[in-house]
């Protein structure tokens, strides 16, 4: 049985307490992440890339990228790819993997990046893990050049398909 649970808009969030437990967890489970989750978040890697035009060339920024698995698979497409993360613990584990790909210490919402800097912004399975996924968005907007693109998946709930067969 599937219950999805969503919370009220309306709620008072407090954001930093919100980000203090995210980064908590992250820092806990960093190192099982790739035997835990790799094979299921992996699946998602080619098509972001596919549907945000990714190829040689390409100024990638990956955000929230931890464990790199598209950073890396877009370095290995030909493109210019970093990985940013708010976890030390997951960029170590990103380093590990992907030795040839750089990844950085950062913070979603408030990228350490210049203006009209990348072609291309990924966050992987990232988005609902922020405090402000809507600050992180306008972040990752403002680090893109002219026509650039956002790319990111979340989770969601299994659905039986719709339309018929």
């Amino acid at each position: 049985m599937v219950v999805l649970l969503r919370m009220p808009s309306d709620l008072p969030i407090d954001p930093e307490a919100f980000k203090r437990f995210e980064h908590t967890g992250w820092g806990e489970v960093a190192h099982n992440y790739h035997d835990s989750f790799g094979r299921l978040t992996t699946q998602a890697v080619e098509p972001m890339l596919d549907a945000s035009g990714v190829g040689e060339g390409t100024r990638l920024l990956d955000v929230a990228t931890g464990p790199g698995y598209v950073a890396a698979a877009a370095v290995r497409r030909g493109a210019r790819a970093l990985g940013i993360d708010f976890s030390s613990s997951m960029v170590a584990e990103a380093r590990r993997l992907h030795p040839a790909v750089e990844f950085r210490e950062g913070d979603a919402e408030a990228l350490p990046f210049e203006r009209d800097t990348f072609d291309v912004v990924t966050i992987p399975f990232g988005l609902l893990h922020l405090a402000r996924p809507d600050t992180a968005l306008a972040e990752a907007l403002r680090v893109l050049g002219p026509g650039g693109r956002v790319a990111f998946t979340v989770w969601d709930a299994p659905r039986p398909p719709s339309g018929s067969f």
